[in-house]
């Protein structure tokens, strides 16, 4: 706070008989120093706020364009998609299921699970043994009709 009286002490709700020597307070600059550096700051700070009130006009502005231009844009699709109504639902489901098919293969790759990652090789194939185990016991009773035939072929004929 700069005064008039540089070098006095002010008078804050000390007697005159102080303790403080005169031209002491606020590190012995006598307010000089001080009242400087508050002036840079208050620059700084109106410094500030006019750029922050230019880009906040910009903003403005280019939102503003921006939103007339999407107007313009969109009432010219809208004609457009009037004069021309089949090829228009064309192009839709064209584009509907095209992005349906990309987000499909997306959300669809597979990711190695913990059983993938930590399971043996020989525990992972087994349901695939187990197949070949049971295709073999179908053929068991094939086998067993067989089985007579057989066993008279090696018996000596009587």
């Amino acid at each position: 706070m700069a005064s008039g009286k540089q070098g006095q002490p002010h008078n804050s709700g000390q007697g005159a008989g102080s303790a403080q020597p005169q031209g002491r307070q606020n590190g012995g600059a006598g307010g000089g120093f001080v009242a400087d550096a508050g002036d840079r700051l208050r620059d700084a700070g109106q410094t500030i706020q006019e750029g922050a009130s230019q880009v906040g006009q910009r903003l403005s502005d280019g939102y503003d364009a921006a939103r007339e231009s999407t107007a313009h844009l969109y009432r010219r699709a809208e004609g457009t998609i009037a004069r021309n109504p089949m090829p228009s639902v064309l192009v839709g489901f064209g584009v509907g299921f095209g992005l349906g098919v990309l987000l499909t293969a997306i959300l669809s790759q597979r990711e190695e699970t913990w059983y993938d990652r930590y399971m043996p090789d020989r525990l992972r194939n087994l349901p695939d043994s187990l197949r070949h185990l049971g295709d073999s016991f179908r053929d068991i009773p094939d086998r067993l009709r067989q089985v007579p035939e057989a066993v008279a072929r090696h018996m000596p004929s009587r």
